[in-house]
């Protein structure tokens, strides 16, 4: 697991001098780590980005390709691997400055002894260590920030009953949308977590203008009209909920710019929140409220018809249209 102490290393080692690639293979694996060779460096680099290593291991003089110029591509794309640069001489390596800037960790003059690899290698068990306990605590800080996030809800919940199964409603719904489309996991996890803390700005809403129950004043709406910016404010204080902030703020954007709180118009508005706006507008519709009775399916499907392409965005909307035709008699979450 990745918050276990490791004690041996997964190392990659690139070196085009297959004689010194067999002598560190051999004397690291003596001390238990597993070493995976590679004298060509587009191999290693692909196979870096496929797996996950503890220490890299590169030979600075190489042909075609320096050892400083694969670092720099690997730190492209890895920020935290470990890095040993190797050189038969530090005269015949990169300026300490230019190393620095890489971010090499250790450097290792070949010989033929191996203890200052040792060391090194050593040492970069132990940042790799250090570095998987950061990360431990920031994962259970995440959660902490999650589960406290949960509790506002149930706290909103607690004020308006129809919020909290509204959010995992919408929440469910856009997921459908976002997986037919294709979105990648990673979108699809970033549109879930918006769309189940959408509505969390009702925190701040007055009780007495959540829970009405008759139709609200335009001084009431203008109230309720804030609780997107201020659930993008509570959300955004946060790195957890940085990616979500700004899609939460413009859940109620229209296409045609007359929505709220910025009027942004057409593709002004990020692409989730065009998501959740439609799962947004199919809930509040086929759900009952305090104030109004629950639409049937055909209704709602003629009001979608009605209202895409200047309220909700075009395409979305009807790609989310043709999901409930495919599954008429089940598709609305009771």
């Amino acid at each position: 697991m990745e918050n276990e102490n490791i004690v041996n290393a997964k190392i990659m080692v690139i070196d085009d001098d297959v004689t010194m690639m067999d002598m560190l293979s051999l004397t690291l694996k003596r001390y238990g780590h597993s070493v995976i060779p590679f004298t060509e460096p587009i191999s290693a680099i692909e196979s870096l980005k496929e797996e996950n290593y503890d220490i890299l291991i590169v030979n600075y003089l190489m042909a075609p390709v320096n050892g400083d110029k694969i670092v720099k591509l690997v730190r492209e794309f890895n920020s935290e691997i470990y890095i040993i640069l190797m050189s038969t001489s530090r005269n015949l390596s990169p300026s300490v400055d230019a190393m620095r800037d890489l971010d090499i960790q250790a450097f290792f003059e070949k010989g033929a002894r191996f203890d200052q690899l040792i060391l090194n290698v050593q040492s970069a068990v132990k940042y790799v260590n250090q570095l998987n306990k950061i990360k431990n605590m920031n994962m259970q800080l995440e959660k902490y920030i999650i589960d406290f996030a949960e509790v506002l809800l149930k706290t909103i919940d607690a004020k308006d009953n129809y919020t909290g199964d509204h959010s995992k409603r919408v929440a469910e719904y856009s997921l459908r949308l976002g997986k037919s489309i294709g979105l990648s996991d990673e979108q699809l996890d970033t549109l879930k977590m918006a769309a189940n803390f959408h509505d969390i700005g009702k925190i701040g809403i007055p009780d007495d203008v959540l829970s009405k129950t008759g139709k609200l004043s335009d001084e009431e709406y203008e109230i309720i009209k804030t609780h997107s910016v201020i659930g993008a404010n509570i959300l955004s204080v946060s790195d957890v909920f940085k990616d979500i902030s700004y899609i939460v703020k413009c859940h109620h954007e229209r296409i045609d710019g007359k929505g709220y709180p910025a009027g942004l118009k057409g593709d002004e508005i990020p692409y989730l929140s065009k998501i959740i706006s439609i799962a947004d507008t199919f809930d509040a519709m086929t759900t009952k409220r305090s104030y109004k009775e629950s639409m049937d399916i055909d209704y709602t499907l003629s009001e979608l018809n009605r209202v895409k392409g200047f309220q909700l965005d075009l395409d979305l909307t009807e790609k989310f249209i043709e999901l409930i035709n495919n599954d008429k008699n089940s598709f609305i979450i009771k």
